[in-house]
C-alpha cells in the first residue's frame, strides 16, 4: 500500500464519519419521535391492580382488503397476521 493509498482511504473514512455526524440535525429534525401519552392517574386507579394484557396496544394486523391497521411506519412486515374482524 503506497502512502497516497492511505490518505485516499483515511480520507474517505474521516469524511464518512464527518457526514454522519452533521446528518444527526437533520435526520432528527425529519423524524422526530412521538411523544409520550400523558396519563392521568387518579387514587382509585393507583389501588387497581392494572390487566397487563389491556394496557398493551394491539399488534400490527392485515385488514380483508389488505390495508394495515396499527403500523404507522412507511415499511410494512410480510407476514404480519389477520386481524379479528378479518377472521
Amino acid at each position: 500500500m503506497t502512502r497516497a493509498q492511505w490518505a485516499i482511504g483515511l480520507a474517505t473514512i474521516v469524511l464518512t464519519i464527518i457526514a454522519g455526524v452533521m446528518s444527526f440535525d437533520y435526520v432528527n429534525r425529519r423524524f422526530p419521535p412521538k411523544p409520550a401519552p400523558v396519563e392521568h392517574v387518579t387514587a382509585q386507579d393507583a389501588k387497581e391492580p392494572t390487566d397487563p394484557s389491556a394496557v398493551k396496544p394491539p399488534g400490527a394486523c392485515v385488514e380483508r382488503d389488505g390495508s394495515w391497521r396499527n403500523w404507522s411506519w412507511p415499511n410494512v412486515p410480510m407476514l404480519s397476521p389477520k386481524c379479528e374482524s378479518a377472521k
